[in-house]
C-alpha cells in the first residue's frame, strides 16, 4: 500500500511552497480591514464607482459576445458542411495566439486618422474624417471589441469539444419527437454542452478581469488600471491594496458562481451508442451566411492583425536585429524558461505528495494552486511587492544601509509567475499522475524504494509528454504576461511584452511589429497543440433528408 504518511521533510517543503503562493493573497485580502489612507476618500467618492461600472460592463459585454461568437461558430463547424469549413475549424482558434494588448495596439493603429483604414477611405472616398467621428476605438466599446475577438476561442474550443462528444443518437431521438433544428440546438445540444460552455466562459471572464494593457492604452478606467495608477502614479500603496482587495473579492465571487453553475449542470449524454455526429450540407444563402459568419471572426481576430504587423515590419525592418532586440529576446526566453522549469518542478512534487497521502488537510491546502490563474497579474504583483519590501526594510535596519535584495528582483518576478501560472502546470501534472495506476507504486515500493525515487525513476519518464506540454504552456503564458512583469521587473530588465508596451505607450506603433510577431510565433506552439488535441479533421458525412 502507498504510504499515507508524508515524512516531516516533505511536509516542511510543501508548507513553504504553499506559503509562497498564499502570502500575496493574504496580503491583499488583509487590507479589506485596514484603515484607509487620505487618498482613499477621494478614490471612493470619485473613481470607485467608475471602476465598478466599467469593469462590470466590460465583463458582462465580453462574456455575452464571446458566448455568441464561440457557441455559434462551434455549432456551425460541428453540425454543418459549407465551403472552407475544415479550414475554419483551426483558423477560428488562431486569435488566441495574439495577446489582447497586441491586438489593441494594432487596431488602434489601423483606426487612427493616419492609419491604413482611414487613409484609404480618405483617398478613395474623401470620408476619412467623417468615418473617424463614427468609429473611435479608444473607449469602452473598443475594449469590448478587442477582448471579444481575442477571447472567444476559449468558448469556441470547449463548445466544439462538447458538441463533438454528443451522441448522434440523442439528436435522432429529438428528431423522432418532432423537434426542428432550432429546438434540437436549444433543448438538446446546448444543455449537453453547458458544462463546457461555462468552463470556457469562466476563462474568458478571468482573462477579462486580469486584462491591463488594452484598458490602459484605450484610456478606460477599470480596477487593473486603477491599481497600477494609484500605486505608481500617486504613490499610495494603501489605496492600491484596497482596490486590489475589492477586485480579488470580485474574482472569488465569480469562482463560487462558476462552481455553483457547473454543479447545477444535470444534463448528461446517457446513450451507450457513441456514433459520431453527421453533418448536414448547407446550400444557397445558408451556406454563404455560415461562411461569412465564421470568416468574419477569423479575419478580424487573426488575419488582419498579422497582415498589419507584416506591413509595419516592412517599414521598420532595421529594428529587427540590433543589440537591444537580441537582449530582450534573450531576457524573455531565459526568465520564462527558468520560471517554467521551477513551476513544473514544484507542480510535479506537489502532485506526487497529493497522490501519496490521504491527509485531508494536505489535500485541501494543495487546492490553493487552483486559485492563482484566477487572480489578475497586477493584484499578484501588488501582493508580492509589499511583503518583500518589508523583508528588505528589516535587512536595511539590521545592516545599517539600504539593501534591496528581494523587491524589484528576478526573485520577485519568478514568484509572481509561480503564483499566477502554477494552476496550469499543477492541473496538467496531477492529471498525468492520475493516469498511472497505483499498483505500479505498490510493486516498486516492495523493493524498498522511496517515494522520491519512485517519482524520479518511474513516474517522470512515463509522464515525459505531459511534463513537456506543461512546460510549454507555462512558458508561453509567462512570455505574454504584461502587468506582473511591468511592476516587478528589475531596473532595465525588458522583455518582449515590456518592449511592446513601451513602444505603444510612446505611439511608435509600427515598431511593435518585430517583438509582436515573435510573441505570436511563440504563442502558436500551444495553439497548435490544442488544435491537434481538440479539432477533428476527418471528413464529415452528410445527413440525407
Amino acid at each position: 500500500m502507498i504510504k499515507n504518511v508524508i515524512d516531516y521533510k516533505n511536509t516542511i517543503v510543501l508548507f513553504f511552497i504553499i506559503l509562497l503562493v498564499i502570502i500575496p493573497i493574504i496580503t491583499v485580502l488583509s487590507y479589506i480591514v485596514q484603515p484607509p489612507s487620505q487618498l482613499w476618500g477621494h478614490l471612493s467618492e470619485n473613481l470607485l464607482s467608475e471602476y465598478l461600472y466599467n469593469t462590470f460592463i466590460i465583463l458582462v459585454s465580453v462574456a455575452f459576445c464571446t458566448v455568441i461568437i464561440g457557441v455559434s461558430c462551434a455549432w456551425l463547424v460541428t453540425n454543418f458542411a459549407f465551403p472552407a469549413k475544415n479550414i475554419f475549424k483551426w483558423l477560428l482558434v488562431m486569435p488566441i495566439a495574439i495577446p489582447t494588448y497586441v491586438s489593441a495596439y494594432i487596431y488602434a493603429g489601423l483606426f487612427e486618422p493616419s492609419g491604413m483604414i482611414f487613409d484609404s477611405v480618405e483617398n478613395y472616398f474623401g470620408l476619412g474624417k467623417e468615418l473617424y467621428e463614427i468609429i473611435e476605438l479608444r473607449n469602452i466599446y473598443g475594449v469590448i471589441f478587442i477582448l471579444s475577438i481575442c477571447l472567444y476561442p476559449y468558448v469556441y474550443l470547449l463548445a466544439y469539444s462538447s458538441f463533438k462528444e454528443q451522441s448522434y443518437c440523442a439528436l435522432e431521438v429529438g428528431k423522432s419527437l418532432g423537434l426542428n433544428s432550432r429546438e434540437l440546438f436549444s433543448k438538446i445540444s446546448i444543455p449537453l454542452a453547458r458544462p463546457g460552455i461555462i468552463a470556457g466562459l469562466s476563462l474568458v471572464m478571468m482573462e477579462t478581469l486580469a486584462e491591463f494593457g488594452t484598458m490602459d492604452y484605450y484610456g478606460v478606467s477599470t480596477f487593473t488600471t486603477g491599481i497600477y495608477r494609484t500605486w505608481f502614479s500617486l504613490g499610495d500603496e494603501n489605496s492600491a491594496l484596497h482596490l486590489s482587495s475589492i477586485l480579488l473579492t470580485f474574482v472569488f465571487i465569480l469562482i463560487i458562481i462558476e462552481k455553483a453553475s457547473r454543479g447545477k449542470s444535470q444534463y448528461v449524454n446517457t446513450s451507450q451508442k457513441s456514433r459520431k455526429l453527421k453533418t448536414k450540407e448547407l446550400n444557397g444563402m445558408r451556406s454563404l451566411y455560415a461562411f461569412f459568419w465564421c470568416s468574419l471572426f477569423a479575419v478580424i481576430g487573426f488575419i488582419v492583425p498579422v497582415i498589419q504587423l507584416f506591413v509595419w515590419l516592412l517599414e521598420t525592418y532595421d529594428y529587427i536585429f540590433n543589440a537591444y532586440s537580441i537582449q530582450i529576446i534573450t531576457n524573455t526566453i531565459s526568465i520564462s524558461a527558468i520560471a517554467a522549469a521551477i513551476i513544473v518542478s514544484i507542480s510535479i512534487y506537489s502532485s506526487y505528495i497529493n497522490r501519496s497521502t490521504n491527509n485531508v488537510y494536505i489535500k485541501s491546502s494543495l487546492k490553493i494552486f487552483s486559485l492563482g490563474y484566477s487572480i489578475p497579474g497586477v493584484v499578484i504583483a501588488v501582493g508580492i511587492i509589499i511583503p518583500l519590501a518589508m523583508v528588505d526594510n528589516i535587512q536595511s535596519i539590521l545592516f545599517g544601509s539600504p539593501i534591496y535584495y528581494l523587491s524589484g528582483s528576478l526573485f520577485a518576478l519568478v514568484l509572481a509567475y509561480l503564483v499566477r501560472f502554477s494552476t496550469i502546470s499543477y492541473n496538467a501534472t496531477e492529471t498525468g499522475l492520475g493516469k498511472i495506476k497505483k499498483n505500479i507504486d505498490l510493486t516498486v515500493q516492495s523493493f524498498g524504494l522511496s517515494n522520491l525515487t519512485i517519482l524520479k525513476k518511474i513516474h517522470m519518464p512515463i509522464m515525459k509528454t505531459t511534463l513537456i506540454t506543461s512546460f510549454i504552456l507555462v512558458f508561453v503564458d509567462i512570455v505574454k504576461e504584461l502587468p506582473a512583469t511591468l511592476i516587478l521587473r528589475p531596473f532595465n530588465f525588458d522583455t518582449l511584452a515590456i518592449n511592446i508596451y513601451e513602444l505603444a505607450s510612446s505611439e511608435q506603433l509600427s515598431y511593435i511589429a518585430s517583438p509582436s510577431l515573435m510573441l505570436i510565433i511563440i504563442s502558436l506552439i500551444p495553439v497548435i497543440m490544442l488544435i491537434r488535441k481538440t479539432i477533428d479533421f476527418g471528413e464529415d458525412n452528410e445527413i440525407r433528408n
